[in-house]
Parts: C-alpha cells; structure tokens; sequence
C-alpha cells in the first residue's frame, strides 16, 4: 500500500527518480543506455505522429461535416419542388440576426438612455450572444480565414499520403 501511496501523493517524482537509478543499475553499458534513450525517442515521436493522425482525422471529419452541409443546402436551392420559405429560410434568419445586431449597437450608442440600469447587463448579454451569430454567419457566407488556412493544410497533407 505504501507504494500506491507515494505513487498517489508528493513521491510521483520519487518514484521517477527511484525507476531511474533502478535503470542506472541494470543497464551498465553505454550502448544500452544510449539504446534505451533511443527507443524512448522512438516512443515520443511515434505518439506525437498518432496525435498528429487523430488531429487529421478529426479535421477531416469537421470538413466533411461542413461539406455535406454546402451539398444539401445546393441541392434545397436547385430542387425545382422546394418552396419559397425552404429555399430562403437561412438567409431571412442571417438577414434577421444582422439587423437585430445592427439595431441593438444602435440603441446601445445613440440611445443609451433607453435602457435601464437593471436592464443593461441583460441588453450587453444579449449583444454578446448576436455579435457570435453573427460572426459564425459571416464565417458561413464569406468564409473564414482560419477554416480555410486548415482546410488548405488537410488538402495538402492528404496529397502527400
């Protein structure tokens, strides 16, 4: 038990440097220790290489996720059967939430005097949620510069493989 207890407590580090001078001892040579060095070596890059994979793949699948997104909302907008309100349904919504924005900074600069005290953190939350919609709108319809910085890098490392 007194190990699990130093293992759990302040002896994480004694224990490192107890494994350590356990290795000291049993390997002599130079050539082992600079063999065990190597394989350590190995250890850590092929774990930052499966990290880097996971990271690619959960990329890819953000990409998709976005991509099959755009093919659905073609295929909404091409259907000769969709209605009015289907085929313009995100874009009155985007337009709706711009002018609400806009309509919220306007009162909050020009007629300050509107809003109550009581009131103001409700009117500054609010804002706050309509500023992030907003941006995730612009990012939607004119993309964002970090989407596509990373959409750049997948392409290219998948060309690589």
């Amino acid at each position: 038990m007194g190990f699990i207890k130093d293992l759990f407590s302040s002896g994480a580090n004694t224990l490192v440097d107890s494994v350590g001078k356990v290795l000291d001892n049993v390997i002599t040579t130079k050539e082992e220790k600079m063999q065990l060095e190597n394989e350590i070596r190995k250890s850590e890059i092929q774990f930052q290489l499966d990290m880097k994979k996971l990271s690619n793949e959960e990329q890819q699948m953000i990409l998709g996720d976005i991509s099959s997104a755009r093919q659905r909302e073609v295929k909404v907008l091409s259907s000769e059967h969709a209605t009015w309100w289907t085929k313009n349904t995100m874009h009155v919504l985007a337009i709706g939430t711009t002018a609400i924005t806009l309509l919220f900074f306007y009162i909050l600069i020009f007629k300050p005097s509107s809003i109550t005290t009581e009131s103001r953190d409700i009117v500054l939350y609010i804002l706050g949620v309509l500023s992030a919609t907003l941006t995730q709108i612009y990012s939607y319809y004119f993309g964002s510069s970090a989407g596509s910085a990373a959409k750049s890098v997948t392409l290219g490392e998948m060309k690589v493989k």
